[in-house]
């Protein structure tokens, strides 16, 4: 090993394993990128150690097998993403909601006209108690206390307008 890949192929290989199981994790875990931030670091000290034992052929081999694998990795999760493991995972959101399409259905009953307390002060949203049953709302201008009664004028998606 050390003829092909000079005096520090063991440091070498370490640190590429190391940068493979990041990759993949960072493909599999949510978060903002460390997992795959260190594991590009690796394969980059990977290429730096071929290149200071003055192994520049091995050092650019070793960056395209480097290249090739990311690249394998990345169409993979998008292969999953559309089709495979990951898009069966509840993590994955698969319903829309169409623009211009109204969030109260008919399983939520009306309430305009009806009247409420408000449970948690209105500043301009909080909730209210209407029938037994917990809602949000919010006001158009002003804060309601907790404890007022209000009547619900107007449907703002999944919220009821109150004054």
């Amino acid at each position: 090993m050390e003829a092909v890949f000079g005096a520090l192929w063991l440091p070498c290989l370490i640190c590429f394993i190391i940068g493979m199981v990041l990759l993949i994790l960072e493909l599999c875990l949510p978060g903002f990128g460390l997992a795959g931030c260190t594991g590009a670091l690796c394969f980059i000290a990977v290429i730096v150690m071929q290149f200071s034992t003055n192994n520049p052929t091995t050092a650019t081999i070793v960056s395209a097998v480097m290249a090739a694998i990311i690249l394998l990795l990345v169409a993979m999760f998008v292969r999953s993403m559309s089709r495979g493991l990951l898009f069966r995972s509840p993590i994955v959101l698969r319903e829309r909601i169409e623009a211009g399409a109204s969030l109260n259905t008919s399983e939520t009953p009306s309430l305009l006209g009806k009247q409420g307390v408000v449970l948690t002060t209105l500043r301009p949203s909080g909730t209210i108690l209407i029938d037994g049953k917990r809602y949000t709302a919010k006001t158009q201008a002003r804060f309601i206390e907790k404890g007022e009664n209000v009547t619900v004028i107007a449907s703002d998606g999944l919220d009821w307008i109150v004054e």
